[in-house]
C-alpha cells in the first residue's frame, strides 16, 4: 500500500516565485564543508534562497526584463523605464545583496518581437529544419540565439537586428525516452510508453476548472493526439493503461492524458525500485537562481539545479512543437565543486515531461515549478536543461494543479 505522507513542518507560505522534452539524473547537491586555510579565497557567504525570491518579486513588481547572473547579478529594466521607477527598484533590492540595476536598450515589446521572429523560423528557407532557442541576456543586453543552423542560414537574422543578436552554435537534444510497475491512481513521475513511440515521464495531475475532469500531464513532443499511453516497465513492455492523449499544446510542449484515476503525488526515488514519493502541496514561481529538483524515468530524482534563465523559447528540429513566448526556463547542473558547482547530474532521454519542483525541510512535500522538456548544449559543451513554466501553462489553459 502507498502511504499518504504528511508534512510535519510546512514553510510558512511556500514562497511561490514564478516554472519540453526530457530526462533526469540523480544527485542531491551540497555546498563544500567549512572552508580551510587552503581555500581562503572562497566566499564566506552567498545570497540565500529567500533573498533570491525577494529579488525576483521586486523584479516582477516593477516589470523588469529579468535578473541575470549569480555571483554578480544584474536586474535589467526595459528601455522605457523612468528614472523614478529605476530609483524605486534600487530601493527594493534585498539588504545584503550586491545587485546592479541597469536599463536595457530594448523595450519589452521589441524583445518579444525579436524572440517571436526567431522561433517562427521564417528567416531562411530551411530554418524550420533546424533547432533554435532564444533568450534575453541582461548582462550583455543582447538577444542570444542558440541554433544548430549554419552561419549562412542565420546571416539574414543577424542582419535584420544588427548589434542586437548574438548567434551561438549549439547542439539540441529533445529527451522523449514504484515508476515502472504502477497502477491507478497514477502519480506523476511514472515511466510512460506508447506503441511505436519512445519513453517519456508523467508530469503531475491537474484538473479542468471548467469541466472538473482530471488529467495527467506530459510533454507534447512525446505522443500524438489519441495515442494510447501505458506505464512503461523496465523491460520496455506495456504495463497498466495510463490514459489517452486528449489535448496537445504545441506552443508550450504540453499535453493531457485522460484515463483512470490520478492523484496529487509525484515519484521522487533515486533508483528504479524506490517507493519514495512527495505529495504535491502547491506551486513555486520560476525565479533566477532558485534551486529545483527534477524526477524523471531515465535519471530518477536529483536536486540542487539553479534556474539560470526565467524566460526561454525553443523549437526543436523535426517537429512542430515549440516552447514559445518565453514560457520556458533554463536550469543548470548543480554540484559540489567550488567555485563552479556544476559537477552534478543532468537529465537524459526519457525524462521528457518529468516534474520540476522545490521541497521543504521535511522533504515530503513538493511545490511544482514546471515540466522538463530537454537540453540545449550551448558554447559547444555546456548543457542547460529546459523546463516549461507551470504557471504559464495554467494561465494559458483552464487547468489547475491538484494538491493536498
Amino acid at each position: 500500500m502507498r502511504s499518504k505522507r504528511r508534512v510535519g513542518v510546512l514553510l510558512a507560505s511556500a514562497a511561490a516565485m514564478v516554472a519540453a522534452l526530457a530526462g533526469p539524473v540523480h544527485s542531491a547537491v551540497a555546498f563544500p564543508a567549512t572552508p580551510t586555510a587552503a581555500s581562503a579565497t572562497e566566499p564566506s557567504s552567498e545570497p540565500s534562497q529567500a533573498q533570491w525570491k525577494q529579488l525576483g518579486k521586486a523584479a516582477d513588481a516593477h516589470s523588469a526584463l529579468g535578473v541575470f547572473g549569480d555571483s554578480d547579478p544584474v536586474l535589467t529594466l526595459p528601455a522605457d523605464t523612468s528614472a523614478g521607477e529605476k530609483t524605486k527598484v534600487e530601493a527594493a533590492i534585498p539588504s545584503g545583496m550586491n545587485v546592479a540595476v541597469k536599463t536595457s536598450k530594448f523595450t519589452r515589446e521589441k524583445l518579444e518581437k525579436i524572440q517571436k521572429t526567431v522561433t517562427a523560423r521564417k528567416w531562411h528557407s530551411d530554418a524550420d529544419t533546424y533547432s533554435v532557442g532564444v533568450q534575453y541576456d541582461g548582462r550583455k543586453d543582447k538577444v542570444v540565439v542558440d541554433t544548430d543552423a549554419p552561419a549562412s542560414a542565420t546571416e539574414s537574422l543577424r542582419n535584420a537586428y544588427p548589434g542586437a543578436i548574438e548567434v551561438r552554435s549549439a547542439r539540441f537534444e529533445p529527451q522523449a525516452g514504484i515508476r515502472f510497475n504502477s497502477w491507478s491512481p497514477f502519480y506523476g513521475g511514472i515511466a510512460l510508453i506508447s506503441p511505436g513511440k519512445g519513453g517519456c515521464t508523467a508530469g503531475f495531475a491537474v484538473r479542468s476548472r471548467l469541466s472538473g475532469n482530471e488529467y495527467m500531464l506530459t510533454a507534447a513532443h512525446c505522443y500524438d493526439t489519441s495515442a494510447q499511453v501505458y506505464n512503461r516497465r523496465t523491460d520496455w513492455s506495456n504495463g497498466q493503461w495510463v490514459g489517452t492523449v486528449v489535448a496537445r499544446w504545441t506552443t508550450f510542449d504540453t499535453e493531457t492524458l485522460l484515463g483512470p484515476v490520478y492523484d496529487s503525488y509525484i515519484h521522487t526515488g533515486g533508483y528504479d525500485t524506490s517507493s519514495q514519493t512527495h505529495f504535491v502541496h502547491g506551486t513555486a514561481w520560476v525565479a533566477s537562481n532558485l534551486k529545483v529538483c527534477v524526477s524523471g524515468a531515465a535519471t530518477y530524482n536529483h536536486c540542487g539545479h539553479p534556474i539560470s534563465n526565467t524566460s526561454y523559447s525553443v523549437c526543436w528540429s523535426g517537429t512542430t512543437v515549440c516552447i514559445s513566448d518565453g514560457r520556458g526556463f533554463l536550469y543548470d547542473r548543480g554540484g559540489t565543486n567550488w567555485p563552479s558547482y556544476n559537477n552534478g547530474n543532468r537529465t537524459e532521454v526519457g525524462d521528457s515531461g518529468a516534474p520540476i519542483y522545490t521541497t521543504d525541510q521535511t522533504n515530503s512535500a513538493a511545490w511544482i515549478v514546471g515540466m522538463h522538456a530537454g537540453i540545449v548544449w550551448s558554447d559547444c559543451c555546456t548543457p542547460h536543461m529546459v523546463g516549461v513554466n507551470w504557471n504559464k501553462i495554467s494561465s494559458t489553459t483552464d487547468l489547475s494543479l491538484m494538491t493536498r
